[in-house]
């Protein structure tokens, strides 16, 4: 059952605005079939399941990983996730909201989101349904067709389901009808709550930020393993292949977290360019900037 929520109007318009100025990348697609059978329209009358594979969007002009098939991914096989595709922009999203009872929470529980750059392809596939399995793992579902009109008669902006299906032909998470994305509540480690008391007693610090920060990564992180993700795409002559995939942190996460963290504190400390800078000097300026390094895989689950 898909519940919305009433969220306070300042948080709204910043997530929209936010998710508003995110794009679907642009991806080549690699299609490995997983099914032997002869190569058929994917609309033909007489249809026959052929083909359905997971595909990691990995940014602009990278090769799509397709999961599963010979020569490429396959049970049990594990792959990483493009950390500027998958977490990039998402993040902690402040205290967890719970859609079972529609309630938010205290500080002590964080409330976490991630990106859903996924894609199923394959012959003669109508559609693809996603489940997520997890005590507080949902899909969010912003719904940008909501006037202020149909909000004022309590009509929900945010939604949130256990499920998501998309047409075949048009699996976008992110598009001017809505915005797919995982959602997932933990428990704020303990150095999370001391540097979050910091704060809330006004004694922040840049070393307090940087604890705070990497205690909701590694809360996330540990969270998001829990989950599982079922893949189901319907084919037209009725028959439906389901795939289960697991995500969870690489497994040297905190180091790799931690290297980030370093190198994002020194580049702090860099004077940024005047506004009178050179094209060249900005670029300088932003060529140091450390990039995200991949900190979760995806793996698909032996089936039976």
């Amino acid at each position: 059952m898909m519940r919305g929520t009433h969220v306070p109007d300042q948080l709204k318009q910043a997530t929209l605005s936010e998710a508003g100025r995110r794009r679907v990348r642009s991806a080549k697609t690699v299609r490995t079939p997983v099914r032997t059978g002869a190569s058929v329209r994917r609309r033909s009358a007489l249809g026959f399941a052929v083909a359905a594979c997971l595909v990691l969007v990995a940014g602009i002009g990278a090769t799509a990983f397709a999961i599963n098939g010979p020569g490429g991914f396959g049970p049990g096989k594990t792959v990483e996730l493009e950390s500027q595709d998958f977490t990039g922009g998402g993040g902690y999203s402040g205290p967890w909201y719970n859609p079972a009872d529609d309630t938010f929470w205290s500080y002590k529980w964080a409330g976490y989101k991630y990106h859903f750059p996924v894609r199923c392809v394959g012959n003669n596939i109508e559609s693809v349904t996603y489940e997520i399995e997890g005590e507080r793992s949902y899909f969010e579902i912003i719904d940008n067709t909501v006037t202020a009109e149909q909000h004022d008669n309590g009509k929900h902006v945010f939604n949130y389901t256990k499920s998501v299906t998309f047409d075949y032909d048009h699996q976008e998470s992110i598009d001017d009808q809505r915005i797919v994305e995982i959602y997932i509540g933990f428990p704020l480690p303990e150095e999370g709550k001391e540097a979050y008391e910091l704060a809330l007693a006004g004694k922040n610090s840049l070393e307090a930020s940087r604890q705070l920060n990497t205690a909701i990564e590694k809360g996330a992180a540990r969270e998001i393993s829990t989950s599982r993700l079922k893949l189901t795409a319907t084919f037209a002559d009725g028959s439906m292949q389901t795939k289960t995939y697991r995500i969870a942190p690489v497994p040297d996460f905190d180091e790799r977290y931690e290297a980030y963290s370093d190198a994002r504190a020194a580049f702090q400390s860099i004077e940024p360019p005047s506004s009178g800078a050179s094209q060249q000097e900005i670029d300088d300026y932003l060529g140091k900037m450390p990039q995200m390094p991949k900190l979760y895989t995806i793996t698909e689950l032996n089936e039976g």
